[in-house]
């Protein structure tokens, strides 16, 4: 266990040496009983532990700051004068120890005014924070307690036995009882009901029993009256100089450990609703039911007591309605709106689609690639976009419009009458080409549109077409707009129905892999093979993957598409690797935007490696540009898999952003270069001069450039002129089986 500091150490040393006064105490008064002690036989170890209380409050102080140390400065002076006034007591007793209660004026004065400095340390303690309506709640809470303790301590000073002393000694036992009970119920409300503001919790409930101590030193007096030795004020004093020291070092320990300490500790933070309230009232109407079947009747006192604390109760529970009723317009707002933009939510804009039967446009507006900006550029960021958004989408559509934020970042519109889908779709468009300013930022947020229209049965289902609308338009691509057409209900159905055939298909093993051999120019000899999938269901003809791989991407299948296709490829490129050896062909396999975002995807990697024991060189993950342009989750996934030794390759190198700083923030290993650009060649000097760049700046990035889509003798010639070492078409070969990827291995098929 590590050392406390200083301060721990020294409230340690002050709680042993205060409780062993209490104990030594304890021992003597029992002592006393039996064998004749002085008069003062208690009294120095009552004063010396009332005494020792005071430091261990001035180390809370030292340690503390702000508001907790003056309170903790307050409850020392207070301990001090209550010392003094124990000392004073000591003497009276000594002056007239035939006395049951011996106390003259300095000492009540003492008294009362250590009570009154422990209280103004309380009520100068700040509380937390609040609105005007829980200051009233508090306040009547408080008022509900005070009522409540108020008739208690009038009860218990009627039947409590006050020894036989004069009125003076009397009135002033009353007040300091009063006083003492009045600090308690403070000490309680500031701890559960207020809050205990910079004060630790745990030390304000320490100190809260205090207030029974008063009580008991009467019930106390005529009992010790019996022996000389024994005093009402030593017998309460040394429990009290336990308390304040437990106390203080809880404070202390609360300050050393820092502003979390008594969460991680376990205390309870402040609550709203105290029970305390309820408590208190719940045992003053037991204690007046048992007074008036004692007594037959209820006191006159009692009577206005309970009178004044029923008209409390009344208040405060209307108070505590009208709050509820608040908060329950607060939450039907809340579930009817979004908290980020303020705009209504998908439940508001769906209550109100099934509302009309008029003539209506709906669209609905989502911000492309908005998951990776804000994972670029942070939470508090992304936030500022959306807000931003849903203003500029609500100043563009107009007043009468309806806007509403459907989802993350998709925002719905709705407009009466016969709008035209086009143009809405089109403002949408061209009011996002002007940028959006984000903490000082301009930031180029561009939206995808979907628009359906409609009148009478159709209108409540507009919702749903323009989303299929929009899933059209993002197939496509993004910062585009598409209508709703009775052609996409069919497409969705279809779409629908290969998914569920995808999964079975999968199930039912209907996959296979074919293989399109990349060579090496001019000879033509097998470097690397390509692994596509295709799919025959049933086992008849194949399902192109320009149809089934969107569908796949959409659904998540491709998850599970790609981990079959990552295995099948191991597999083959091990076996191959344990027939040729070094002369083992490279495989490259196609990894999706959705597989990259993926976290288990380089365990996966690993473990198909692991487990086929094939060396990671031997496999190439490839990738799109668009896949990785914005960075955030992806990329760290591409730098995982690079950082296993496997090769990294940039597909359809040109035609997406083809940003140079992609290379340098990418681990690719090589070049893919579009077919697009290789279909150009032998034209212009113009056409061949892009072709001719990328071969170099791969080249002098030190990376593998391959040209695909080779389909003539000629373009495989002038790739080779152009620095091009490596191409793969069907020039060369078809995709074929792995099968037949082994004869063709040691077969080249030469250029020239």
């Amino acid at each position: 266990m590590p050392q406390l500091p200083r301060p721990g150490r020294t409230v340690n040393q002050l709680v042993v040496a205060v409780l062993g006064a209490a104990l030594a105490t304890a021992a003597l008064g029992v002592l006393g009983t039996w064998v004749a002690l002085p008069n003062w036989a208690l009294w120095p170890l009552t004063v010396g532990g009332v005494l020792l209380a005071a430091p261990a409050c001035l180390v809370a102080a030292n340690t503390g700051t702000g508001a907790g140390r003056f309170f903790w400065r307050r409850l020392w002076l207070a301990v001090t004068i209550l010392g003094a006034g124990s000392l004073s007591q000591c003497f009276d007793k000594l002056h007239d120890p035939g006395k049951a209660v011996a106390m003259s004026p300095l000492t009540g004065v003492l008294y009362l005014t250590a009570i009154g400095v422990a209280t103004v340390a309380l009520l100068r303690l700040p509380g937390q924070r609040r609105t005007w309506r829980a200051t009233v709640a508090l306040g009547l809470d408080v008022a509900v307690v005070g009522a409540a303790a108020a008739l208690i301590m009038l009860q218990v000073l009627t039947i409590l036995p006050v020894p036989m002393i004069d009125g003076a000694v009397a009135a002033a036992l009353r007040g300091i009882i009063l006083a003492t009970a009045a600090a308690a119920v403070l000490a309680v409300i500031k701890v559960d009901m207020s809050g205990s503001g910079p004060v630790s919790g745990r030390a304000l409930w320490i100190l809260s029993p205090v207030g029974l101590l008063a009580p008991v030193s009467l019930l106390v007096a005529p009992v010790a009256v019996q022996w000389h030795h024994l005093s009402a004020t030593a017998v309460v004093l040394p429990p009290f100089a336990v308390m304040v020291t437990l106390a203080a070092r809880a404070q202390t320990l609360a300050n050393l450990a820092g502003p979390a300490a008594e969460t991680l500790a376990g205390t309870r933070p402040h609550r709203r609703t105290s029970a305390v309230p309820y408590v208190s009232v719940g045992l003053t109407a037991t204690m007046l039911l048992g007074v008036t079947m004692h007594l037959g009747y209820l006191p006159a006192g009692h009577a206005a007591g309970t009178v004044v604390l029923i008209l409390l109760v009344v208040v405060r529970q209307h108070a505590a309605l009208a709050d509820n009723t608040l908060l329950l317009d607060r939450l039907a707002d809340q579930a009817r709106y979004d908290d980020l933009t303020c705009l209504p939510n998908r439940r508001y804009f769906t209550d109100a689609l099934h509302q009309r039967t008029a003539s209506s446009v709906v669209a609905v507006c989502d911000l492309d690639d908005f998951a990776a900006l804000n994972d670029r550029l942070g939470d508090d960021a992304g936030d500022a976009v959306l807000r931003q958004a849903a203003e500029r989408i609500t100043l563009t559509v107009g007043g009468d419009a309806l806007v509403a934020r459907l989802a993350g970042d998709e925002f719905g519109i709705l407009l009466p009458g016969e709008a035209d889908r086009a143009a809405l779709a089109d403002t949408l468009l061209h009011a996002f080409r002007a940028p959006l300013s984000v903490d000082g930022h301009d930031l180029l947020v561009t939206v995808t549109v979907g628009v359906a229209a409609g009148d009478e049965d159709t209108v409540a289902d507009l919702l749903r077409r323009a989303e299929l609308a929009l899933q059209a338009a993002q197939r496509v691509g993004a910062n585009r707009s598409e209508s709703y057409s009775a052609g996409l209900d069919a497409t969705a159905q279809h779409h629908a129905h290969l998914a569920a055939a995808l999964r079975q298909g999968l199930e039912n093993d209907e996959f296979r892999l074919v293989y399109q051999p990349i060579v090496e120019l001019p000879e033509g000899r097998i470097r690397g093979v390509e692994a596509l999938i295709r799919w025959h269901p049933g086992g008849g003809d194949a399902v192109s993957p320009a149809e089934f791989i969107p569908v796949a991407e959409q659904t998540g299948l491709i998850i599970d598409l790609g981990a079959w296709v990552l295995e099948t490829a191991c597999a083959d490129a091990a076996a191959w690797h344990r027939t040729y050896g070094g002369g083992a062909p490279r495989v490259s396999v196609n990894v999706s935007a959705r597989q990259l975002l993926d976290p288990e995807l380089p365990g996966l990697v690993a473990a198909a490696l692991r487990r086929h024991g094939l060396p990671p060189h031997i496999l190439t993950c490839e990738i799109t540009e668009t896949a990785v342009f914005v960075g955030g989750a992806a990329l760290t996934t591409v730098h995982a898999l690079r950082e296993l030794g496997v090769g990294i390759a940039l597909d359809d190198f040109g035609t997406g952003h083809s940003s140079l700083t992609l290379l340098r923030t990418c681990p690719v290993t090589t070049l893919k270069v579009d077919k697009s650009f290789i279909d150009e060649l032998n034209g212009s000097p113009q056409q061949e001069a892009i072709a001719a760049s990328l071969s170099g700046i791969a080249d002098t990035l030190g990376l593998g450039a391959v040209a695909e889509g080779v389909e003539t003798r000629d373009q495989a010639e002038r790739l080779h002129e152009l620095g091009y070492r490596y191409a793969q078409g069907f020039f060369f070969a078809r995709p074929v089986p792995a099968g037949q990827i082994d004869a063709k291995l040691g077969a080249p098929t030469t250029v020239a």
